[in-house]
């Protein structure tokens, strides 16, 4: 079979509210805390992370403008935020065509701060179709408690996504749906987090979903640290343990995010997963992404990618390559609107592309 993989992701997004840029590292920007209220990025913005949108991942945009979501003013302790996605999909083969509009996403979020105490809640509507829906379109995301005794240390208690590897908004690619941490995967965790200069660390607990054991998550915990090559040059490695109705997993890999320049950027991630299932064989296995970005002009940019996925070697029908080009637009502050093309080679359904 020979097919055709279309896929325009495009939407009206308050985007730098629900997701984190991990690519911002090309302008010097390698902590998340330097625009985002969570220590791993995504979710409110702080009013610096509101300015950026602006000043440097917009094409256009009026001075002011990255405030336009607030009707009033909000006090100084007060971060207001939200996110609306969209998704228009087109595919195309031997045997079907088929388009598809989705909701992905509509929620607001606010995160109160007090001193060194800092609480964060957000709500809003979920797809019925997620990988892991609830039965309920309404969902928090994000709700939890931090401290923060200095700038370079802080706790967390409450639900928000587990810190590993790279923070990608794609929940998608091969390193977040391959792992079973794509959209809706939050989960309910303790955390510790150093942020300093020349390296950070995370050390995260999860004890899963106990509001909702259907879901199956994974009772375990999260490594994950970083260290700095340069203003510009971020790589570290993650390493995660956990317990589920699917038996119990390693996952650990390297990651890297290079800003070769101010218009070039590289991420790339391998994860190897060794899983134990209750039953049946041990299934050993990896996965890979990379992402190879060009900024045109400011607001602009292309990509290509590549992923590959096989989570057990012993099966040649495991085995996934991906191969896309993309083009990603930053129209005015908080909106984006993404594009891709790709041509997939499942072998679980043959040895051609799709």
């Amino acid at each position: 079979m020979r097919a055709f993989l279309l896929v325009f992701l495009g939407a009206l997004l308050i985007s730098q509210h629900g997701h984190a840029f991990p690519e911002m590292v090309r302008h010097g920007y390698a902590n998340c805390m330097t625009c985002h209220i969570s220590p791993d990025g995504g979710g409110t913005l702080t009013a610096y992370g509101r300015s950026l949108s602006r000043e440097v991942l917009s094409k256009w945009g009026a001075k002011g403008e990255e405030k336009w979501a607030y009707v009033v003013a909000p006090p100084e302790w007060l971060s207001l935020g939200g996110d609306v996605r969209g998704l228009q999909t087109f595919y195309n083969s031997a045997k079907t065509e088929r388009a598809r509009s989705l909701l992905m996403q509509a929620d607001v979020e606010a995160a109160v701060q007090i001193e060194k105490w800092t609480a964060d809640l957000s709500a809003g509507y979920q797809a019925s179709s997620s990988a892991n829906a609830t039965g309920s379109n309404l969902i928090s995301r994000r709700h939890y408690l931090m401290y923060r005794p200095s700038d370079t240390l802080s706790f967390r208690v409450g639900r928000f996504q587990l810190p590993y590897g790279i923070n990608l908004p794609d929940h998608f690619a091969s390193i977040k749906r391959g792992l079973k941490w794509d959209d809706g995967s939050e989960s309910y965790n303790l955390e510790a987090a150093y942020l300093g200069e020349d390296y950070d660390f995370f050390l995260t607990g999860t004890v899963g979903r106990p509001d909702n054991t259907k879901l199956g998550r994974d009772k375990g915990v999260s490594l994950r640290g970083s260290t700095f090559l340069s203003e510009k040059y971020k790589v570290g490695g993650s390493y995660f343990f956990g317990s589920s109705p699917l038996g119990d997993r390693h996952v650990v890999g390297p990651y890297a995010i290079l800003g070769f320049a101010k218009d070039w950027y590289l991420l790339a991630e391998v994860d190897f997963q060794h899983l134990t299932p209750p039953t049946g064989t041990v299934k050993s296995g990896l996965v890979t992404y990379l992402k190879f970005d060009h900024e045109f002009t400011q607001g602009l940019h292309g990509y290509v990618t590549h992923e590959y996925s096989k989570l057990d070697t012993s099966k040649s029908n495991s085995e996934s390559h991906a191969f896309g080009l993309g083009a990603q637009l930053f129209p005015r502050p908080h909106l984006e609107i993404n594009m891709s093309f790709q041509k997939q080679q499942i072998r679980a359904l043959g040895n051609e592309f799709a």
